[in-house]
């Protein structure tokens, strides 16, 4: 198992309503900073710009586990598409000049 698959299933056990927040937190701050570095604000308070992206460059990747531990499986009686199942082609016509495509 893979770290994030691991830290995924560790913020599956959270309330769906904290995960949703600390999605929700992390994507506003990375918004805001780069709002702020658009409008070339060079400092919050005593930290730079720079020093804040820096901070935030390092938390960004768990936006993205969170939002995997967000997603969650099919309901209750849904079922996944059988792969095995054959696709019906008897409508496919290929485009285009077949003595092109295949050189006869």
């Amino acid at each position: 198992m893979t770290p994030i698959h691991s830290t995924a299933e560790l913020l599956r056990r959270f309330n769906p309503r904290v995960r949703t927040t600390i999605y929700t937190a992390l994507v506003l701050i990375g918004a805001a900073l780069s709002a702020c570095q658009a409008f070339g604000i060079d400092k919050l308070g005593s930290v730079t710009i720079d020093q804040a992206l820096t901070v935030y460059a390092s938390l960004a990747p768990l936006t993205g586990v969170v939002a995997v531990a967000n997603v969650t499986g099919p309901a209750a009686g849904e079922e996944y598409a059988d792969l095995e199942e054959p696709a019906d082609l008897s409508l496919f016509e290929p485009i285009g000049n077949p003595e092109d495509v295949y050189a006869v």
